[in-house]
């Protein structure tokens, strides 16, 4: 790794912003780690902009911090794919970028979560407690725990396969201390080495951040630790743990109603979403931003009428992924299909599930909610053969989809836990799960081309446009397993680390 790039980020960056005024900057231009650390405002503050750097940063308009890599994720499955030609994630979606470590995208992904890690490093490392530190100090070192376990949890599902298919694979280097200039880097850990420090973190995390009340919702709670460690049992196959740590996560965020559902995505205070990222339109950076690329909602016409839209709007639903919804289903009812040849969505579906606000493009980042746990729960339950708890769980994310209720005796234990994993696919679309599932899943994205059609405005049958890259780049077929679902580890890291 590159050391020395970490090391100025302490005093440069970071101290964007205090807990009471969240979204006021004063960047510095230098501050030592004893002055950052030197109060527990200091810290509150060093972590709110270690949190902005991670959702944030971005080195070209195509990668806007985490988020890029949530949207990565989603076209490299089956039911997204990039815009032929359109800017942001064409290489991503025909499995080119971020497969080829040469590529800026392959150093960004890499430099964002290690840099991300060292933040919480230097936190972890730079308050000591005893039996007379505060419980807001206590707090405060919770939230970093939590923080390098998030990145940690991530870095180990994108860069080798699934714990179940071998756990002593080497995965990615780990690095529990802060670095600097001087730091030697450190060679692949394994797997289950990585998810060891992974639950370790969680439980200092939980221990730490009893009695945690945030203000706002960008800051990793209990109920976040809790979903953080079902989703690392979901990936270990505990499904004890998972459906117990998923529940607890879930606690006090009722899953949205129907009409919630369609409100658009934007907006951490909806009672679903466990833990996301507000943003001003000054942080939300226009064109690079999530949601310009996956909102695909018109928000004006012109003077003629054609729907006109914001951002790049790269990031498409398939045709096949519409047929997954039940007639009756809110989801449903917001794909509609561009029918005017002037615009520039024309023959493609539309999702009205992500919209940003207007008029100042200051929509929020989605990081976990409830309906997630949800899933993981009834999955877990299906996983131990409890089909009626797994069906009864089910049924509460059903009934706010305007879905009737799923009888547990139609099941068996192969029915029930297929109708779970088609509903994390229909309900969680977008929101960065589809990649991590098929490699946990050890299965293969299924790309059909289109057979939809519709009668546009000029009263013509045109074809809806879905995929049109349904193999490797090697012209073979998407198989489980494969090379191409895995981040390389970035040249410049392999040129600078010889210990890898």
């Amino acid at each position: 790794m590159k050391l020395y790039r970490l090391y100025i980020l302490l005093a440069l960056a970071l101290l964007s912003s205090c807990n009471d005024a969240f979204f006021e900057t004063t960047p510095p231009t230098q501050i030592s780690t004893s002055e950052v650390f030197s109060s527990e405002n200091n810290i509150d503050a060093f972590i709110n902009g270690a949190l902005r750097y991670l959702m944030e940063n971005s080195t070209s308009q195509d990668n806007p911090g985490l988020p890029a890599i949530f949207l990565t994720h989603e076209v490299m499955g089956e039911d997204a794919f990039a815009r032929d030609g359109r800017y942001g994630y064409r290489d991503s979606y025909p499995y080119r970028d971020p497969f080829d470590n040469t590529t800026r995208r392959a150093l960004f992904f890499w430099t964002l979560q290690y840099t991300s890690i060292d933040h919480a490093n230097n936190i972890i490392a730079n308050i000591e407690l005893d039996a007379n530190s505060s419980t807001r100090l206590k707090h405060l070192k919770g939230q970093a725990y939590a923080l390098r376990a998030y990145n940690y949890l991530n870095l180990v599902r994108q860069y080798q396969f699934t714990y179940s298919k071998d756990s002593n694979a080497l995965a990615v280097p780990v690095y529990t201390e802060p670095t600097n200039p001087a730091t030697v880097p450190n060679p692949l850990s394994s797997v289950s080495s990585i998810y060891d420090l992974i639950i370790d973190d969680l439980s200092e995390a939980e221990n730490l951040l009893q009695g945690f009340e945030r203000s706002i919702k960008n800051r990793p709670n209990l109920n976040v630790v809790y979903g953080l460690f079902a989703r690392a049992y979901l990936t270990l196959e505990n499904w004890t743990l998972a459906s117990e740590y998923a529940n607890k996560a879930r606690q006090g965020f009722q899953i949205m109603t129907p009409a919630q559902y369609g409100e658009g995505f934007n907006d951490v205070s909806n009672r679903e979403w466990i833990w996301g990222h507000p943003q001003t339109q000054t942080q939300n950076k226009g064109g690079a931003s999530y949601l310009a690329y996956i909102e695909t909602t018109p928000y004006t016409t012109n003077a003629n009428g054609t729907n006109l839209y914001y951002g790049y709007n790269s990031i498409i639903p398939d045709p096949n992924f519409v047929d997954l919804f039940e007639d009756g289903d809110i989801r449903k009812s917001l794909f509609e299909v561009a029918s005017q040849p002037a615009e520039a969505l024309y023959a493609h579906y539309r999702y009205k599930k992500f919209r940003n606000k207007y008029p100042n493009h200051d929509g929020h980042i989605i990081l976990m909610r409830s309906s997630e746990m949800l899933l993981i729960e009834a999955e877990a339950y299906a996983r131990l053969n409890n089909i009626g708890d797994a069906v009864q769980t089910l049924n509460e994310l059903r009934t706010n989809r305007n879905l009737s209720n799923l009888d547990a005796s139609d099941f068996n234990n192969v029915s029930i836990l297929d109708e779970i994993l088609l509903e994390r696919r229909r309900e969680l679309w977008g929101e960065g799960f589809r990649l991590y599932d098929i490699l946990r899943l050890q299965n293969a994205p299924v790309r059909l081309e289109s057979t939809h059609t519709f009668v546009d405005d000029e009263d013509k049958t045109v074809r809806v446009r879905g995929h049109w890259i349904t193999r490797f780049p090697d012209g073979s077929a998407l198989v489980p397993n494969s090379k191409y679902f895995l981040f390389p580890i970035p040249l410049n890291e392999i040129n600078n680390n010889d210990n890898l």
